[in-house]
């Protein structure tokens, strides 16, 4: 700065712009002196932006050098169990399922209230919500829902997860295609059915209609259930295969009408109360994401997002409920799935307070309570009541797949592997041929060992500002083969050189600033009181003042500054 100075000064310029590059010889010389100075200028501006380069290439050379994760990304298979194949819910092929089911469902029921609100069942399985959990949550352009991972819990279709295999370690996304039934029910009656000695049969539920069920209404039925809807055994080519995908093409384009589901419950003091219930066959496809922070850590899974499924399927109003053999075994065999000892229905407790395991496992049906009560389906919503009911009811039909029930208690690695896919025309050729698992390509990123890294701009920021450096320094070179007279400005030796005050060798404009100190680096100065001005100064009314003269003058000769009097 003092060489562009002096360059400067030779040819003329500004005092203004001599101040700021004389008061520019440090960072903080430079900020005070553009604030000092006070108007705006280019090379104010200028002198900043130099300056700047000192401290942010100072951090720049401390975050040159970086450690970070290295990711190695594998590609990988995820096997799952396909929950559009056959089910078996009839006799006589419930014997190899029911025994089993009926143990996995009960100890679904009883899970910790953590499982039932949490993504995965007992076994590790993953849940799939509703997807009408997610109607206040908007779409994208591709119809994908994200599911909040915070602040939310959804209703999950059934108590069972999907059982996967093949899901490797580290970050893993992939897309899975599942069905469930789902209640709509918007009725609820309620009418007197026994006193102490009688029992009146409603005749809405039996054998023969109108609500068709595999048993009939007697006097120690406790709850049961009848279906009334379209009966799709005739377009089908094979009476012993029960599964949508397995129905004829051309049902696709025919009409079906909403089958009607009836729930009652003869548990109460002396009415029996019913609920009418409109079930759909939901097609989703559902966003996985499992992490896994380290190698020994648990893998943590949960659906991120979901969808109406792409794939082709039947109309909604079409459910498994439409095949008579699949819903005979769902009204006999799913009421006997858990035990009903000591006037304690734990199907029907789940259903009124299903995070409630001691009121589950101890609470007496309605008729027994103390006092006697109607029907505790009274107090609870249509809404609750429709998912709890659907999630039971799609357990049956996932415990009812071959060999399902083995696969859900952990041995899902066992699921056989198909040709890994993600097209849709073969996705859907699978689902048609009933295989029991569905297997699709996906790739896993993990983490490795932590590397050194380079940072581009930091390196780039480091290596300008420490170029201008030597550029100042050739640019100070030049500038004195260019300028003819000594260094003057900014040495106290210059300024000592202009004063009266101060007995100073001879020397003449030959001399440096330099030069100059180095011959009187002995000789004391102070800047203060070096006489006082004849007559004084009036001020005012004409009172005189003592007025002294202010400059720089031997150590010895002048004397300190007196805040009584005026000086120039």
């Amino acid at each position: 700065m003092v060489k562009v100075a002096s360059w400067k000064v030779e040819r003329g310029a500004t005092v203004g712009l001599l101040e700021r590059l004389m008061g520019s010889r440090t960072f903080g010389g430079t900020i005070i002196t553009q604030i000092r100075l006070w108007h705006f200028s280019l090379i104010g501006l200028g002198l900043i932006l130099l300056w700047l380069l000192s401290p942010i290439g100072g951090q720049a050379v401390l975050r040159i050098l970086s450690t970070t994760s290295t990711e190695a990304v594998s590609n990988a298979t995820v096997n799952y169990l396909n929950s559009r194949q056959q089910v078996y819910a009839g006799w006589p092929a419930f014997d190899s399922w029911y025994p089993g089911f009926a143990g996995i469902f009960t100890a679904c029921l009883l899970a910790p209230a953590a499982v039932k609100t949490g993504p995965k069942d007992l076994w590790g399985n993953l849940k799939i919500p509703y997807f009408s959990t997610l109607s206040d949550i908007a779409e994208d352009s591709n119809g994908w829902k994200q599911v909040p991972q915070a602040n939310f819990n959804p209703s999950y279709s059934s108590i069972f997860g999907i059982p996967m295999s093949g899901v490797p370690a580290g970050n893993t996304t992939f897309n899975i295609q599942s069905t469930y039934v789902e209640l709509s029910c918007s009725n609820r009656t309620s009418a007197r059915t026994r006193s102490l000695n009688f029992f009146s049969n409603p005749e809405l539920i039996s054998t023969n209609g109108p609500f068709v069920s595999a048993q009939n209404v007697t006097f120690q039925t406790l709850w049961t259930m009848g279906y009334l809807g379209d009966n799709v055994t005739s377009l089908t080519t094979n009476i012993t295969i029960q599964s949508l995908d397995s129905l004829s093409n051309p049902t696709d384009s025919e009409t079906f009408l909403p089958g009607l589901l009836l729930y009652q419950d003869f548990t109460g003091f002396q009415n029996v109360t019913s609920i009418y219930c409109v079930p759909t066959q939901q097609y989703v496809e559902s966003e996985i994401t499992c992490t896994q922070s380290s190698v020994n850590a648990p893998q943590a899974c949960s659906v991120t997002a979901q969808r109406l499924s792409m794939l082709s399927h039947l109309p909604n109003t079409l459910t498994l409920m439409s095949y008579p053999q699949v819903f005979n075994g769902l009204s006999s065999l799913l009421p006997r799935s858990t035990q009903q000892l000591n006037h304690i229905d734990l199907f029907q407790n789940y259903i009124e307070q299903p995070l409630s395991n001691s009121y589950i496992q101890s609470t007496p049906w309605s008729s027994f309570s103390t006092p006697p009560t109607e029907s505790r389906l009274l107090n609870i919503s249509l809404q609750d009541f429709g998912d709890r009911l659907g999630s039971l009811i799609n357990a049956f039909f996932h415990g009812a797949q071959m060999n399902s029930t083995t696969y859900l208690t952990g041995e899902a690695s066992s699921l056989p592997v198909q040709a890994a896919t993600i097209d849709p025309a073969l996705m859907v050729k699978q689902l048609k041929a009933l295989l029991p698992s569905l297997t699709i390509p996906t790739s896993s990123t993990t983490s490795g060992p932590e590397t050194y890294t380079i940072s581009i701009p930091f390196l780039t920021l480091y290596l300008f500002a420490s170029l201008m450096i030597p550029l100042s320094a050739i640019v100070s070179l030049i500038l004195s083969r260019l300028t003819l007279s000594r260094d003057y400005l900014g040495y106290v030796s210059s300024l000592a050189r202009e004063s009266r005050y101060v007995e100073f060798p001879d020397g003449g404009v030959g001399l440096d600033g330099i030069q100059r100190s180095r011959m009187c680096a002995a000789r004391r100065v102070r800047l203060g009181d070096v006489g006082d001005v004849d007559g004084g100064w009036s001020i005012g009314t004409g009172v005189a003042l003592k007025v002294g003269r202010f400059g720089l003058g031997d150590d010895v000769k002048t004397k300190g500054l007196d805040g009584r009097k005026l000086y120039l």
